[in-house]
């Protein structure tokens, strides 16, 4: 009896060893490698303090947490990699781009390794510097370059996030005024202010530029969207609005944006300091609803009204019918035309309510400026930004339900021009 109770326990032992090395094998018995956990870090395009007579230098630093935008100190001393020259940077989903501005001319993908180090996934060359930007979807940049004087079609530029590489390149027309080609009548040129794709269809906004790159625009009091087909490129029609002046700013990406119902929705600033010729239709915001590919009749949002003479200088959404704007609280208070992009004490931080049209300045927020602003990064319903004063640079998360915002990290340079959050 023995013997056949140490035979079963044998028996038992060998059929357990089996089943065991099965389960940490797979049909190869190969030994299986358990998964390996992701990895997510906070990536800031830094603008450094120039040294001397130098330029600003940019870098594209990774943080280790939240709490590195919310406390403490955001420097580039000892760590960061350095870039060449002024550069705008965006992302889609995990791949952060950087485009050079006149010193570069390559557009850099950066991603996280298998082991969550940053490093440059990708590059590709352009013709003439890129200055708008669009993530059209989760696996897609859409670039168009800037063209300051001269009669050619626009270059849009498709971008595969997913390899950093350049696609294709479109060149197509939007709204060419020829002109007579004398220099009373050089014609005009459309600046590209923002992009959104909506069921196929891609809204592109922009405002006019005399032709010979006198950063003249010849129509102030007009807003224009052309409409095309996605992904063909074909121009469907372009719409007017004489209610408010042309959508966007220079510099941004973010004349036009998408709300969660389908609605899109574009700011005029109207301002002088904003660079424009001045125009005499108030600062506004206009709408074109799910559906449509017309301005909505029954929708305008005067800024001036409400703000008591404010004008929009950026805006960006932010979820449930709301958008965090900077106002420009004086249109005389600067150099003239530009004066904004450069001056400290321009703007307001404000809470628009673009379904009820209501402005609420937000608290915690000074009197500020900042230069450039890439879409903005919202976490758990609190946005993150950058805006600096007369002797510092600070992060301010700002809570759009209550249109309060916390003073974070002191940025030791002269901004931060992005904040994503990548995963590996």
């Amino acid at each position: 009896m023995k013997t056949i109770q140490l035979t079963k326990n044998i028996i038992l032992l060998v059929v357990m060893t089996i089943f065991i090395i099965s389960c940490g094998s797979d049909d190869d018995g190969v030994p299986v490698d358990p998964e390996p956990t992701a990895v997510s870090k906070y990536i800031v395009g830094f603008e450094a303090f120039p040294v001397g007579d130098a330029s600003p230098v940019d870098y594209i630093l990774e943080l280790p947490s939240i709490a590195s935008l919310t406390t403490g100190e955001i420097t580039v001393e000892g760590q960061g990699t350095p870039l060449k020259g002024w550069r705008f940077f965006h992302n889609v989903e995990n791949t952060v781009f950087t485009a050079g501005y006149s010193d570069d001319d390559k557009c850099i993908a950066y991603e996280l390794d298998e082991n969550g180090e940053l490093i440059e996934k990708s590059n590709f060359a352009f013709q003439s510097t890129l200055d708008n930007y669009a993530a059209i979807d989760d696996k897609t940049l859409l670039a168009v370059e800037l063209t300051y004087g001269g009669l050619a079609d626009k270059r849009f530029h498709i971008v595969n996030a997913e390899t950093g590489l350049l696609e294709r390149v479109v060149e197509h027309p939007i709204d060419i005024d020829m002109g007579s080609g004398t220099a009373e009548d050089p014609g005009s040129i459309p600046w590209v202010t923002g992009m959104v794709l909506r069921e196929g269809k891609l809204f592109v906004s922009y405002h006019k530029w005399l032709a010979d790159g006198s950063f003249v625009t010849p129509d102030v009091d007009r807003a224009y969207v052309a409409v095309f087909t996605y992904p063909e490129f074909q121009l469907e029609k372009i719409i007017q609005d004489s209610r408010t002046s042309p959508i966007g700013v220079n510099g941004h990406s973010t004349g036009i944006e998408k709300t969660e119902n389908g609605d899109i929705y574009s700011f005029s600033t109207s301002a002088l300091s904003a660079g424009f010729t001045a125009a005499t239709k108030p600062s506004g915001i206009l709408r074109i609803k799910n559906g449509a590919t017309e301005f909505d009749p029954d929708y305008f949002f005067n800024i001036e009204e409400a703000t008591s003479g404010g004008k929009l200088f950026w805006m960006d959404y932010v979820g449930n019918g709301k958008a965090i704007a900077r106002i420009i609280v004086d249109d005389t208070n600067g150099a003239g035309e530009w004066g904004a992009f450069f001056k400290k004490d321009v703007f307001k931080m404000v809470v628009i309510d673009l379904v009820n049209k209501t402005v609420t300045d937000v608290t915690g927020v000074p009197t500020h400026g900042h230069r450039y602003t890439s879409p903005m990064f919202v976490e758990d319903g609190k946005a993150y930004l950058s805006s600096s004063t007369a002797t510092e640079t600070h992060i301010y998360i700002v809570d759009p339900e209550t249109a309060t915002a916390t003073k974070g990290a002191k940025v030791l340079g002269l901004g931060l021009k992005g904040i994503f959050k990548i995963t590996n």
